[in-house]
């Protein structure tokens, strides 16, 4: 194997492992679950959201420079600064740190302890996050070089044995889309919101191991995400089916977490339950610290120092304690507004990008950004809150509104009508041209 093709699997096993937050394992089997016979629908639905999503966004932002406020930049800096922060919020303090404690409580402590309470585990929890995420040692870099390649060997065996010894006959499901289902079930897994961040770890190590020359890193880029995304794509296919095989078994209502248990215990015992509860549990903890010390480097660089990296990260260990007491469902059900509403803003993102070099001016992007934006809080604002029921009916009648998708057309459109505003502006100011755009990383 040649030294570039070895780099390639490294890293994109290395991205695999960035991405694959152990707490994105409870998605999966209860989308499966829901879909039944439907799982290859719901189960591509999901993927298209992640891994496909997530590693688009990796390529896209390693084509416009590679840093995390290079993926909105073409809208205006400051938009790439407050969507970035938004997104380290969301992959960061608010939900998905949080959600790791939780994991750990409800996966590993609670079916061993039932009287424990949620609080103590929390509590221990991001002290040991704390501890770790500002005295960095060996230990860190130790559990990731193993953990890991664990993990996804349980996973491997979790699937293989539920394919070769099916858990129970896989029913026919309610009506529904169960497409989108998958797509919007997705979202949870949160990783296209970190993808510009992954772009430029990936771009550093690329960096690190001599590759200096822009199209050979991008050329790599390309194949080291197509590694992750067929490592992830196998994963989540593969748990998407262990709860569809559980179908007759299980309550549709069940909680995620539970039902992942019940399935594990369903297929191996005990045993099975108590490897998978200590390996989600060390994941947890790994996902936990990498998040902490990425949202605590990216604000105390944004505030150029001012806000420095120890203090970020006492605030986001504090935030994410008290938040963490919410629960796996409380959380779940928090977020679930803002991703909906940031999703398409990013998949509107990613996909301009990865055709910047097409695009002939920034207003393209601004008016893409803002059709989706429009339509996406519109949606969540009605659904949340139940108003906003006049803008509403016109929503219901946009082309794929039955699919989910809505806010595709008005994006077009109003990229389309920004883009002819942006040339006229050109052509009445025939200095500027592209030298006037915002192209500077």
């Amino acid at each position: 194997m040649t030294k570039e093709r070895k780099d390639i699997f490294i890293a994109g096993f290395a991205l695999f492992a960035i991405f694959f937050g152990a707490g994105n394992l409870i998605f999966p089997p209860s989308l499966g679950l829901a879909a039944g016979k439907a799982w290859p629908l719901a189960a591509l639905g999901f993927l298209l959201t992640d891994p496909v999503l997530p590693v688009l966004g990796v390529i896209a932002t390693s084509k416009v420079g590679g840093k995390a406020e290079d993926l909105g930049k073409r809208v205006s800096p400051l938009f790439a600064k407050i969507l970035g922060a938004v997104c380290i919020l969301v992959i960061g303090p608010l939900f998905a740190v949080p959600r790791t404690a939780a994991t750990v409580y409800e996966i590993a402590i609670k079916p061993v302890m039932p009287s424990s309470p949620l609080l103590i585990t929390s509590l221990i929890f991001f002290v040991i996050t704390y501890m770790l995420v500002i005295n960095q040692s060996g230990v860190i870099d130790k559990i990731g070089k193993y953990l890991t390649p664990a993990l996804l060997v349980i996973l491997t065996v979790i699937i293989g044995a539920c394919v070769i010894n099916p858990i129970g006959e896989i029913v026919a499901p309610q009506p529904g889309n169960f497409f989108l289902k998958g797509f919007e079930e997705g979202y949870q897994t949160m990783d296209a919101l970190g993808a510009s961040l992954m772009a430029g770890i990936v771009l550093s190590d690329l960096i690190f191991r001599g590759y200096k020359d822009r199209k050979k890193q991008q050329h790599m880029t390309t194949r080291i995400g197509l590694v992750a995304a067929a490592l992830l794509a196998f994963i989540y296919g593969g748990l998407t089916y262990v709860g569809a095989a559980g179908s007759a078994i299980f309550s549709s209502d069940m909680p995620r977490v539970d039902l992942l248990l019940g399935l594990v215990n369903e297929i191996f015992g005990t045993a099975g339950t108590i490897s998978i509860a200590v390996a989600v549990s060390l994941a947890c903890l790994t996902t936990s610290i990498g998040l902490t010390a990425t949202a605590a480097n990216y604000f105390s660089g944004i505030s150029n120092g001012k806000l420095s990296y120890k203090a970020v990260a006492i605030a986001v260990v504090v935030c994410s304690f008290a938040l963490s007491n919410f629960g796996v469902e409380g959380l779940i059900s928090i977020a679930v507004p803002i991703l909906c509403t940031v999703y398409p803003l990013i998949i509107v993102l990613i996909l301009t990008t990865l055709f910047d070099e097409h695009i002939p001016n920034d207003h393209t992007y601004r008016g893409s950004v803002l059709g989706a934006f429009i339509v996406s809080l519109t949606m969540t604002l009605n659904s949340t809150f139940n108003i906003l029921n006049g803008p509403m009916v016109l929503i219901q009648k946009l082309p794929l509104y039955a699919n989910g998708f809505p806010w595709i057309v008005p994006s077009i459109v109003l990229g389309i009508a920004f883009m002819i505003y942006g040339k006229m502006t050109q052509k009445n100011q025939p200095g500027e041209g592209l030298a006037g755009e915002n192209r500077t990383a």
